[in-house]
């Protein structure tokens, strides 16, 4: 333990401070001072005066980034101090939360956010609407499932219902989304997260206006790949919108919530695939499940520009006091003193200060120029080729011929079980994303990988055995189902928001769109393989997802980092840390009494 004893300024500011009798404080590492002498500096009126050179703990120089030399410059005697908790509450019943962040803690604690405010509720309007770029894929990828089952659409193109060129049909929104990747981060980080999104949404619909009235499969795949190309500029900016205003306290499910929308928008194509498929017998069977693709992208259009724009791209734009603003109506309910508001600006402030993005947009080396911004982006890219190759693509947009393989001729059948599904996998995505904060991020991903696992067993195992005996294709039903929601509820609400959450403020534009450009290559390589895999060697494909799924929970158990409990600006210190998985899922203890008061800080414990 390194315990520390602060003298000159301290007194002064102990008498300001809602913590009785509080002399000395323990720390498990230096690097868990700056977030305590955070949270003094916003528990307090006054800016905190301590001078980076005057802190030693031993031989060892702690680095100070959250807290500035304003007044007097205090100083540190080393010593320990083994005062138990009891002996510093003065009075009442004191409770230990174990918190991943001292400063948002003991800021949580000062003024718990009101969750039924007129602005909070307002907030969560703005966010159900950001939701809605995530219905776009998932709208997309329900479709092709459900066309490529309609007699009406295969007749209209001359196509089957696999083999090379429906996958070729398929990937070329993918194809799109790679196309894209230039005109992201110029968008997102010159224009703002507003501008981007509209801008993808209102190419979508170029995109629905080519692709309905097609009677060729050339201009069909030129309105896909169109299509594919504004999809990805709004979803390049809408996560990183998301994550960026949600409130620091509920920002796991705000922000988790993102991506169960893109449930929301499977469920839509589903079932109106389903019901112009039963009532319709010509080509406006699969044109009008096209043309409904631009609806929720035009709600978006509609609203996106009334909103407030992210207050860490403002002040990256030296608009430090509207940023300030935002953050005081949103997440302090108008009060721009309130402790969790203050941490926040200041952090967003100092963090900008210090890594300020002088770079063009097409560089790309601040990315992975040091350790931590290597660690950082290894988490991206495993996290998009996980969210692409842990078998749910395969459900996604084979759904239909997945039943097939299992004795389920029947086109109705197909696209019923088919429209059925999603319903049950929203359900328990947002289930899911409710328990981001409580349950960790890793924890999350670890259970619905470890339940995706043993569905995709059984599903081998019935669908191998279904030519014999056809009761088995029951069985196959049973193991998709479950295995879509085992998958949506642990990994779908982070499939998103971990990659932003990962990415600094400075580099979150150019890492989503990275982000982006390496799940649609993994999209690629995924849809047009599985394509030809099931028409070559069919069941025996979901071989390679139960191998590849026990790969990832490996590495996922070693090597991903806890982002939950911890503002974004603190992230900085864990990706910087000898062993980063390791220092994010440490825990600290702080002692709260009955009025909310932070009464000390305890041991550091580590976690899952």
């Amino acid at each position: 333990l390194v315990g520390l004893s602060l003298t000159g300024g301290w007194p002064c500011l102990v008498d300001r401070m809602p913590w009785p009798g509080l002399g000395s404080v323990c720390f498990k590492s230096p690097s868990s001072l700056p977030h305590f002498l955070c949270a003094c500096r916003v528990l307090s009126s006054l800016v905190l005066p301590l001078d980076p050179t005057s802190l030693r703990c031993g031989s060892v120089q702690s680095r100070m980034t959250m807290a500035t030399l304003q007044e007097s410059k205090s100083h540190a005697e080393v010593e320990h101090d083994n005062t138990p908790f009891d002996e510093k509450a003065a009075a009442g019943e004191v409770k230990e939360i174990n918190a991943a962040s001292v400063a948002l803690a003991a800021a949580l604690a000062e003024r718990p956010p009101n969750i039924w405010s007129p602005n909070m509720i307002k907030l969560y309007f703005i966010v159900a609407i950001g939701y809605l770029v995530s219905t776009m894929n998932g709208f997309d990828s329900s479709l092709m499932g459900s066309q490529n089952a309609m007699p009406q659409y295969q007749k209209t193109f001359g196509l089957t219902g696999a083999g090379s060129t429906t996958g070729i049909v398929f990937m070329i929104y993918q194809v799109g989304q790679v196309a894209s990747f230039p005109f992201c981060s110029p968008l997102a980080d010159g224009y703002g997260r507003r501008i981007c999104i509209f801008v993808g949404c209102a190419i979508v619909l170029v995109g629905t206006a080519i692709q309905t009235p097609a009677n060729t499969l050339g201009q069909f795949i030129a309105g896909r790949f169109v299509l594919g190309f504004g999809a990805s500029l709004a979803s390049a900016a809408g996560p990183a919108y998301i994550v960026e205003i949600a409130h620091p306290k509920y920002r796991g499910t705000m922000a988790g919530a993102y991506n169960t929308f893109w449930w929301l928008g499977n469920i839509l194509a589903g079932w109106t695939t389903y019901g112009t498929n039963e009532h319709l017998n010509n080509s406006w069977a699969w044109r009008i499940p096209t043309l409904v693709q631009a609806g929720l992208p035009a709600v978006v259009m509609c609203f996106i520009m009334f909103f407030p724009e992210s207050p860490r791209w403002l002040i990256s734009h030296d608009r430090a006091e509207e940023a300030l603003a935002i953050l005081a109506k949103y997440h302090g309910d108008g009060d721009a003193n309130s402790p969790v508001v203050q941490l926040q600006y200041h952090e967003i402030v100092e963090d900008n200060r210090l890594t300020k993005d002088e770079n063009p947009w097409w560089d790309m080396r601040e990315l992975f120029n040091t350790r931590a911004a290597r660690y950082r982006l290894l988490m991206v890219i495993a996290m998009a080729f996980f969210g692409q190759w842990s078998g749910n693509n395969v459900v996604s947009y084979f759904m239909p011929e997945m039943f097939k393989q299992a004795g389920i001729t029947s086109d109705s059948t197909q696209l019923l079980l088919t429209a059925i599904n999603p319903i049950f996998c929203l359900i328990a995505a947002i289930y899911g994303a409710t328990l981001l904060d409580k349950l960790g991020r890793r924890f999350m991903m670890l259970a619905g990988l470890a339940g995706s696992l043993i569905s995709y067993v059984l599903l081998t195992a019935f669908t191998a055995e279904s030519e014999k005996n056809q009761n088995l294709s029951y069985g196959v039903i049973v193991s998709i189902y479950v295995f879509g929601i085992c998958f949506s509820w642990g990994f779908t609400p982070l499939q998103t928001l971990y990659a932003v959450e990962c990415l600094e403020n400075r580099t979150r534009a150019k890492g989503s769109a990275l982000s982006f450009l390496f799940l649609n290559v993994a999209i690629i390589i995924n849809t047009y393989g599985i394509s030809v895999a099931m028409e070559k060697i069919g069941w025996r494909l979901y071989l390679v997802y139960i191998g590849w799924i026990c790969v990832e929970m490996t590495l996922i158990f070693f090597f991903f980092v806890e982002t939950a409990g911890k503002t974004l600006e603190e992230l900085k210190s864990i990706f910087e840390a000898r062993n980063p998985r390791k220092e994010s899922t440490r825990k600290t203890k702080v002692a709260v009494d009955e009025a909310g008061n932070v009464l000390n800080v305890g041991e550091t414990t580590s976690g899952l």
